[in-house]
């Protein structure tokens, strides 16, 4: 019965959202929206990207942070936007070092029967690649040097919370597996300092965080405690990098923390060999406190 109650703590305000949201998005779930005249910042903070689509072209900015001025512009053929990777209008897009873009076609219908990305150039402000998927995907982010895609796969029209992480690689032109299932809806995003890890709070049966490296490709998850899921404000929660934890923030107030480096990968997140050393040095780790139990007990025992 508790269990219960907890699934429905966390279900109710999904429920809830997502009628506002589609409502607000002409139908469409924020994540296959583009950002607008936001845009997304680079991971200096110091200059905006802007993708603006008209009729049939977009135009592409790049323009100073403070003072507004462009540094560069272009006119794509097609109509794509910035990405959107959270549900609280997160964008994303760009790579960690920052010559790699990632636009998303301006969906007119979800779910779309195909999804297609454009990789922008940031040097030459030009298409160097694309890609199109049969179904609904959204983005979620890039390798650092931009030769990855790590992309959101919708496999339920009818439950957005069915998603599962793919990783396509550009240079062979393909998704790579395994895949990382991934059951709720982004709530917010934060990226480390220098944009290599994402953190992305998920809410569906249970709220999470997930950890991607968009290096290696490898993702985890870190576990919250269970009071968090019942947080009135629940969709106003945002998080914060502290040093070595993960923070779950309500304005300056921190609800929750945990460790950057999670225990064990999650299935499917990463290569197999990584949960299978996880499970063995924690059965060593286990045996070793056994034996060391016994010997206290033993010595315990003869001293009486």
């Amino acid at each position: 019965m508790a269990a219960a109650r907890r699934v429905r703590y966390v279900l109710l305000p999904l429920l809830l959202l997502l009628p506002a949201a589609a409502a607000q998005a002409g139908g469409l779930p924020p994540t296959s929206l583009d950002a607008g005249p936001e845009g997304v910042l680079d991971h200096t903070g110091d200059h905006r990207f802007t993708a603006t689509p008209l009729a049939t072209k977009t135009v592409l900015t790049k323009s100073e942070t403070h003072g507004g001025r462009v540094l560069r512009a272009s006119v794509l053929h097609g109509r794509w936007g910035v990405p959107v990777v959270a549900n609280d209008s997160t964008s994303g897009g760009l790579s960690a070092e920052g010559r790699t873009l990632v636009l998303t076609r301006v969906a007119s219908g979800y779910p779309r029967a195909k999804t297609s990305f454009a990789v922008i150039d940031t040097n030459r402000m030009a298409i160097r690649d694309s890609v199109e998927l049969d179904g609904e995907w959204h983005f979620d982010a890039a390798s650092p040097n931009g030769r990855r895609l790590h992309l959101i796969e919708h496999r339920d029209r009818l439950d957005p919370t069915q998603t599962t992480l793919r990783t396509y690689d550009l240079e062979r032109d393909r998704l790579l597996a395994p895949a990382d299932r991934i059951r709720g809806l982004p709530i917010t995003r934060t990226t480390g300092q220098e944009g290599r890890w994402a953190y992305t709070l998920y809410a569906g049966r249970r709220l999470f965080v997930h950890v991607l490296d968009t290096a290696t490709s490898t993702s985890h998850r870190l576990g919250l405690p269970e009071r968090v899921a019942t947080h009135r404000r629940l969709w106003a929660l945002r998080l914060a990098v502290r040093r070595n934890r993960v923070a779950v923030v309500h304005g300056d107030h921190i609800v929750a923390s945990a460790a950057r480096r999670p225990r064990r990968a999650s299935a499917g997140g990463g290569p197999p060999w990584l949960a299978v050393a996880v499970a063995v040095t924690g059965l060593a780790l286990a045996a070793t406190a056994t034996r060391k139990a016994q010997a206290t007990s033993r010595r315990s025992h003869e001293l009486r």
